[in-house]
């Protein structure tokens, strides 16, 4: 018998909620999407090695940490490239927090000297509200604002679900699959809005019996009520 990973059409692809809209077929929240991300990418470390690098490392476990504590508000925290630009400027292409030159051109080779931009407070892409940071002050600032997961909590019993989905030999959901998703999720989330577009239609119908003096339908499918 072939091996299928989970996967149920027109539901949440990381842990197959109904609340997956025409807009966004394949996921119901961003935390589900950034979930689905994480084990992707850590299948793709471990199978050529990269897992065992520190940057790699903490980077996961980075990433785990912000899917715990709720997902990462990426699209909120988009910052525009001319607004990336004018922050280094202003930086004068320095972290604002350790002094580092910044590797603008990405050309040293060195991890902790990636430019990054950082959130003084909140979400406001306002550029006083925004700072240049080296890779590595970004990160010890994100470690500051980490919250222990209790065992037994929702969240403990989460990073168990993601520990096991990318260490299982072979993916354990179609969304685990760094190797195929790639390729596949435009087709499945074609197929997902026609499967979610149906579910909408029956719950118009099934609404329609609550209509006052409803009696039944009509072969045209509209409904009959007493007037």
């Amino acid at each position: 018998m072939a091996y299928a990973p989970r996967y149920l059409n027109g539901t949440c692809a990381n842990r197959d909620s109904r609340d997956v809209t025409v807009e966004s077929p394949l996921f119901c929240s961003p935390r589900c999407l950034q979930a689905a991300q994480l084990v992707r990418y850590v299948r793709s470390c471990r199978r050529d090695g990269r897992d065992q690098r520190p940057d790699v490392r903490e980077a996961i476990n980075m990433k785990r940490a912000m899917i715990l504590g709720g997902g990462y508000p990426e699209e909120r925290r988009h910052v525009p490239p001319e607004i990336r630009a004018e922050v280094f400027r202003r930086a004068d292409g320095c972290c604002e927090n350790c002094g580092r030159t910044l590797d603008l051109e990405g050309t040293t080779g060195d991890q902790d000297a990636v430019p990054t931009i950082q959130h003084v407070q909140g979400d406001s892409n306002d550029i006083s509200n925004l700072k240049a940071f080296c890779w590595r002050c970004n990160l010890a600032d994100a470690e500051t604002r980490l919250v222990r997961v209790v065992p037994g909590s929702p969240e403990a019993i989460m990073a168990a679900d993601l520990a096991a989905r990318w260490s299982s030999p072979e993916p354990l959901r179609l969304c685990d699959d760094d190797q195929r998703w790639k390729g596949m999720w435009r087709e499945l989330a074609r197929s997902a809005r026609e499967v979610i577009r149906e579910h909408e239609e029956m719950a118009d119908l099934e609404g329609d019996e609550d209509l006052p003096g409803f009696r039944g339908w009509t072969e045209q499918g509209t409904p009959i009520q007493d007037i």
